[in-house]
């Protein structure tokens, strides 16, 4: 069975009959406030596919709120590298995100 994916203003999850597969939540701006996928389902292309149904209905490249976990940090770097926006961050995100990791 195929998963569903829902959206609603600002959210968007996948879910299969049994589970809630993953989620996202953003705002108008572009910004993911939050990204989640289920262990058992990550490395399939859920949260690509979420990146993109975000990025069609606002028609921009995103940006990430920092913090990022291990796993999201690869994400976003990957995410960065095929829209090719490099550091998309400014001001208090980008300080942020530096302090977060250290950098």
């Amino acid at each position: 069975m195929e998963p569903r994916i829902n959206h609603a203003d600002g959210i968007i999850t996948i879910a299969d009959a049994n589970t809630t597969i993953g989620y996202c939540r953003y705002d108008e701006c572009g910004a993911i406030e939050y990204l989640f996928v289920g262990p058992p389902f990550r490395r399939r292309g859920y949260a690509r596919r979420m990146l993109s149904i975000v990025e069609e209905r606002l028609g921009k490249t995103l940006d990430f709120k920092p913090p990022f976990s291990p796993l999201g940090r690869l994400l976003v770097e990957a995410y960065r590298r095929e829209s090719g926006t490099g550091e998309p961050q400014s001001g208090g995100a980008a300080r942020a995100d530096r302090e977060a990791t250290g950098a």
